[in-house]
């Protein structure tokens, strides 16, 4: 599945990023390429956290709708693509 995360540069803090369709999925790193990795990660334990409670995997948003949303201003998007069995 690919879901869209954003990432949001924390002055002096490292990055911080967030899905929006996956509740209570976040991060924080140092790099931006640490964050996205640390995302990704993040992402697959969640849909493993949801298939094992007998849940449905929320479907990703489109990146247009989602940057309506005024908690996103000002990040930068990107696309994880997560295997899930």
């Amino acid at each position: 599945m690919r879901y869209p995360v954003v990432v949001h540069n924390i002055e002096y803090a490292g990055f911080g990023a967030i899905a929006p369709d996956l509740p209570h999925c976040h991060c924080y790193a140092d790099t931006l390429e640490g964050t996205l990795q640390k995302m990704a990660e993040t992402i697959f334990q969640r849909l493993e956290e949801l298939r094992q409670a007998g849940q449905p995997m929320p479907q990703a948003g489109e990146v247009d709708n989602l940057k309506k949303n005024p908690a996103f201003v000002g990040g930068v998007w990107a696309i994880i693509d997560v295997e899930t069995t």
